[in-house]
């Protein structure tokens, strides 16, 4: 029964296109797709949230507001789970299908789910009605691997971090709308839920009719059948990131935004109610802010992310930022104005932070396996979001926190996670920081910086080092590795095991070793930097070793020179 649906959804989405390839605003397929790949999107999400909301607000109303820490708890929980059992399955899917077709299927899904929805609001039945919030998550499960996957096949390369950022910000525009439109339209037809299913239902259909204008997309050719034991699978898949430099960390970091949004989503109304003294009605108009911080930042950080360079240093920053106007809304109790102001930051510090992570694992990702690793991701940060609903629980019902004190534990736990996150990403935050704020204040003039493009394997000798040139250097060349000369003998560092980009060089046996055997050092793109302190020079046999490993290993030494001159920094490369 499928096949053939699928079959005729292929013959009619192709004539469609044809139909749209005679008018001129729809001769590039790579634009117009993308488009009609983020309204079906946004419809999706839109629909998300507003039957998550309207359900809330429905049993609040049925049970009164003293259950209502219990009902959101349960309702995240309910959304989340497809997430965790489905996302495994759909990112095989995605990789053995023609992603647009799959799209079209699951906006069929969603009618249908839809339709159930108003007869369970109609027939007033509880239980009916969770579990159709089950069903329209399961949809947006299987939706989010072909959806995010699909991007690079539709764009250039240089437009990934662009359309990303697009993407995420249309997405929380739904999640704006959303939450607007379940208060509003709850209010609106004086709660008759049924009127609200049936908007809902039109929202679906604009959904699917803009799943159509998508290009077509050849299956990438996987092999890779479902496995029931997913969970095996995901943590298969997320082994095998570990050898892609940075991309494990961004799906980490992929699913603590989660955590982090779905907690603010859910805690907002207890919030609203016990310091702000709202409804919770209300409450869900205060989490628009929030929204449209995040859609702004996403925007934003798009517009940041230049052709293939990713700033994955910015997410650093944006966490720090996160978690102090967590702090700022937990001590804005009773007052609104400052409540929002600190609601609209911490969204717009989230855009930021999760818009190079999504751009990344796209970018980065095995290209045969990409939908299945974006799979994986998701799974990850739905975990996030299922903590969140027992955080929820935990911190408000059996901590007995107030909802500002909760907030309070997000910006602490924010804060170390950020700072895990620095050590991971030191070559990003160290070059980001470098030429977005130290260049900012300092003018810096770079010469001869081709002729390290030019050469095949450089090796660069910072002489005279000291941090602050090493940090200096990092705004000139992105993809530096800062190697330290050490000559007394001592247990390996630690902090090789953790800084990506700084090393200690022990001796040069066992840099020799560092250089064969490090992944890093074997990447084109990584530039190795010997750091030459002044206060601990080199001894010339212990150079001339330096130097032998690497003309083995054929790199050829370029010589840094960073003096200041007059009220200019300069930075100069030789041989």
């Amino acid at each position: 029964m499928i096949a053939p649906m699928v079959k005729y959804l292929q013959k009619q989405s192709a004539k469609i296109h044809q139909f749209l390839s005679k008018f001129p605003g729809f001769a590039n397929p790579e634009k117009y797709s993308l488009n009609f790949l983020n309204s079906a999107q946004f419809c999706g999400a839109l629909n998300d949230n507003i039957y998550k909301f309207v359900l809330i607000f429905y049993l609040i109303q049925l049970k009164g507001p003293d259950h209502a820490n219990t009902i959101l708890s349960i309702a995240g929980a309910v959304f989340v789970i497809p997430f965790l059992l489905f996302s495994s399955a759909a990112g095989i899917l995605a990789d053995r299908l023609s992603k647009n077709r799959m799209i079209i299927f699951i906006k069929v899904t969603e009618i249908l789910i839809i339709l159930l929805a108003i007869a369970a609001f109609a027939f007033k039945i509880t239980w009916g009605s969770y579990a159709l919030l089950f069903l329209l998550a399961t949809q947006s499960a299987v939706f989010s691997p072909p959806k995010y996957g699909i991007i690079p096949e539709l764009i250039s390369k240089n437009k990934v971090s662009k359309a990303n950022g697009l993407i995420t910000s249309f997405t929380y525009l739904a999640i704006i709308f959303g939450t607007f439109l379940a208060s509003f339209l709850t209010e609106l037809t004086n709660r008759n839920y049924v009127l609200v299913g049936c908007f809902c239902l039109l929202i679906s259909f604009v959904g699917f009719f803009s799943s159509f204008g998508i290009k077509h997309t050849e299956s990438m050719g996987s092999q890779k059948k479902v496995d029931i034991f997913f969970v095996r699978e995901i943590l298969r898949t997320l082994s095998e990131c570990k050898d892609q430099k940075h991309l494990l960390a961004c799906i980490y970091g992929g699913a603590y935004f989660l955590f982090v949004g779905g907690f603010t989503q859910l805690n907002i109304i207890p919030f609203a109610i016990s310091s702000l003294g709202l409804t919770e009605v209300a409450g869900g108009y205060l989490f628009l802010t929030t929204a449209l911080g995040i859609a702004s930042g996403a925007w934003s950080a798009g517009k940041v992310s230049r052709k293939h360079h990713i700033e994955l240093g910015l997410t650093c920053f944006a966490g720090l930022f996160i978690a102090i106007f967590f702090f700022v809304l937990a001590a804005s109790s009773f007052n609104i104005v400052l409540a929002v102001i600190a609601l609209f930051f911490i969204g717009f510090s989230g855009g930021n932070f999760i818009v190079p992570f999504e751009s990344f694992i796209q970018l980065f990702s095995p290209e045969q396996n990409r939908s299945h690793v974006i799979a994986a991701a998701n799974f990850l940060s739905f975990i996030g979001v299922l903590i969140a609903s027992f955080a929820l629980f935990l911190f408000n019902e059996v901590f007995n926190f107030t909802a500002a004190q909760s907030f309070i534990v997000m910006g602490v736990l924010t804060i170390i996670f950020t700072l895990v996150l620095f050590v991971r990403l030191s070559d990003h935050v160290l070059s980001f920081s470098a030429r977005n704020i130290l260049r900012t204040f300092i003018p810096v003039k770079v010469n001869d910086l081709s002729l390290v493009r030019r050469t095949k394997n450089p090796l660069l000798m910072l002489e005279d080092a000291t941090l602050f040139k090493a940090w200096l250097l990092t705004s000139a060349l992105p993809n530096v590795h800062l190697l330290f000369p050490q000559y007394k003998t001592r247990s390996f560092p630690w902090f090789q095991r953790v800084f990506f980009s700084l090393h200690r060089i022990e001796s040069p046996q066992k840099f020799e070793t560092l250089v064969s055997k490090s992944r890093r050092f074997r990447d084109p793109d990584m530039i190795p930097c010997i750091y030459l302190n002044k206060k601990k020079p080199v001894p010339e046999k212990q150079m001339f070793s330096i130097r032998t490993i690497f003309t083995r290993k054929s790199y050829e030494v370029v010589s840094v020179n960073i003096e200041r001159a007059q009220s200019n920094w300069h930075i100069r490369f030789s041989k």
